[in-house]
């Protein structure tokens, strides 16, 4: 195969931004051997990266947990093709905790090298860039987001960091600013105070430059570049707050909500970084059927929803505009395995992806794409 030229095969723009972009990683590492210009294509431009992890139905798109210290992903991991899961390339000392995933670059804290640091790594490229402790007080939290947009700053990175302290009848947050281009930790001026919250910010996220963070009954968020934070209040259902297993997630470039409690299952977009907009959403007695484990159950005057979400105890793990993902564990049996189903919201049937693999928690499951996009460097030390 020869590269494009004006009068022979596909125009370069379309292999370059529709085509190649939407490969999965193992096919795109082949097209490099084609030429100089498509290995510079692949290898060193920042449209093209920013061209990999802006496409929402990018074909390698896809979730990213750690089981047993090693990168793990579903619901194909053969396809996703990274090439070393176990992090050899950073020569980790300890346990590693994979903090979170924005736009095909991983956050993750540990020892590498004998030293106490956090990393920002792509895993494909297999580059990597370290901040270590350099003395701060505070040691380094899984609470931490980070903001990477290849497309508006290629050359950059910035990690936020929560500080957490205890306020009247709720908790109090600050937040510690590291940008890779100063290699300058600051501490912003904004405070977000939860009140009646007792359960710690979790799950970060990024989506347009702003973090994040579940807590209990909102989102908290943190706008990097305008120095501003807030909280959202989680949807409500006819003026009631839904308790029940959650996620959030980012899909297509804004934050979504997915939700399961006794009734069913729902998928909710924020849209604007201010209105919930419900995409999706399905009761369990229409998806009952669909698992085998389910026949037989003696209902007792309940519906069939409330006990299976009693027994079975479904929990989203991921959506990605077609599927809404959720592991189910019977909390009634002694065998605790765990199985992956996806949710078809279209066609509204329910799939068995099969069963979990190690250890994990839902809680640091993020959304995660194969990008060749280059770690920014640490002021000018190359990573």
């Amino acid at each position: 195969m020869a590269p494009p030229t004006k009068d022979r095969d596909l125009p370069y723009h379309l292999i370059h931004t529709h085509l190649l972009p939407r490969l999965p990683y193992k096919t795109l590492n082949r097209f490099k051997c084609v030429s100089k210009s498509f290995n510079s294509l692949i290898t060193a431009d920042a449209q093209f990266a920013a061209d990999q992890v802006c496409s929402a139905h990018a074909s390698s798109g896809c979730f990213v947990y750690m089981s047993n210290c090693r990168l793990s992903f579903f619901p194909d991991p053969a396809f996703v093709g990274v090439p070393d899961l176990s992090l050899g390339f950073l020569n980790p000392s300890s346990t590693v905790k994979l903090v979170t995933s924005t736009n095909g670059l991983l956050l993750l804290c540990g020892k590498f090298n004998g030293e106490k640091s956090i990393c920002v790594c792509n895993p494909a490229t297999r580059e990597a860039a370290f901040v270590s402790n350099n003395g701060r007080e505070k040691s380094y939290r899984s609470e931490m987001g980070l903001v990477y947009d290849p497309q508006q700053s290629p050359h950059r990175f910035i990690i936020v960091e929560l500080l957490l302290h205890n306020y009247g009848y709720g908790l109090q947050y600050r937040f510690d600013v590291f940008l890779s281009d100063t290699s300058e930790w600051n501490r912003s001026r904004q405070t977000v105070c939860i009140d009646g919250s007792i359960v710690a910010a979790s799950k970060p996220v990024c989506a347009n430059g702003v973090i994040y963070w579940s807590c209990s009954k909102c989102l908290m968020w943190y706008d990097t570049e305008a120095d501003l934070a807030g909280s959202i209040t989680l949807p409500v259902i006819e003026g009631k707050v839904v308790e029940g297993q959650t996620h959030t997630g980012i899909y297509d470039g804004d934050v979504v909500y997915c939700r399961t409690w006794d009734d069913g299952i729902e998928v909710w977009r924020l849209t604007g970084g201010s209105r919930w907009d419900r995409l999706h959403g399905a009761s369990w007695d229409s998806m009952i059927g669909a698992f085998d484990f389910c026949h037989g159950m003696r209902l007792r005057g309940k519906s069939q929803s409330e006990m299976f979400f009693k027994r079975w105890s479904p929990q989203p793990v991921g959506f990605d505009g077609r599927f809404v993902y959720f592991k189910v564990v019977n909390l009634k049996c002694r065998d605790k395995r765990e199985r992956v189903f996806g949710w078809d919201c279209d066609k509204g049937r329910v799939e068995d992806k099969g069963e979990v693999t190690g250890g994990w928690c839902p809680d640091n499951v993020f959304n995660y794409v194969n990008s060749m996009a280059r770690v920014p460097p640490i002021l000018s030390a190359i990573s």
